[in-house]
């Protein structure tokens, strides 16, 4: 699954910034969240704001499975009215919304569909051609938190090497340069 958006943060003196976040994930492989720098954005880089992106990301992707949780009870309140009358029309109704129910409790994020915690999560620092130190190419940067939380960037010299120990195909990582200019 591949899902692709733009996220607005608030960065340094308050400035609306902006970047684009990619997030690919696969049941049996780690999730891997991409931020980008988009070309033109004139607020706070996206390796400054690295903590406030980071824990909006992940705080935002975990409020989905609240909502469906609510509309869950919901189904399920209706169902048990159902259940009541007694009537294998009502029986089918019943079956329906309780697997809807179910599927909406069980089914959550990005994140908690694979039952991924924190250390589960790949975060790669990404900028577009003439937003980093490599103005004629894209730079990649794998962001990884010491026991302490404190982020340290490392280069990703070889995207097939990297996207093969991660078992996803390279064009799941590496982002086409026109989505920048939607």
């Amino acid at each position: 699954m591949i899902q692709d958006f733009f996220f607005e943060y608030p960065g340094f003196h308050r400035i609306k910034s902006r970047c684009h976040i990619r997030i690919v994930s696969e049941p049996t492989k780690p999730v891997v969240i991409i931020c980008s720098q988009i070309p033109g954005n004139t607020g706070t880089s996206v390796q400054n704001a690295y903590e406030v992106i980071k824990a909006s990301v992940l705080d935002d992707l975990g409020k989905g499975k609240e909502k469906r949780v609510k509309i869950a009870s919901v189904l399920d309140e209706f169902a048990d009215t159902l259940e009541k009358t007694k009537k294998f029309r009502v029986a089918i109704a019943l079956f329906l919304l309780r697997q809807s129910a179910k599927g909406l409790r069980d089914e959550g994020t990005a994140l908690d569909i694979f039952g991924k915690r924190n250390e589960d999560i790949i975060w790669i620092e990404h900028w577009p051609k003439g937003t980093g130190l490599l103005d004629k190419e894209s730079d990649y940067y794998l962001v990884e938190e010491d026991e302490k939380g404190f982020p340290s960037w490392k280069r990703i010299l070889d995207m097939e090497k990297f996207t093969e120990k991660l078992g996803y195909p390279v064009s799941h990582i590496e982002k086409d340069e026109s989505i920048f200019h939607e």
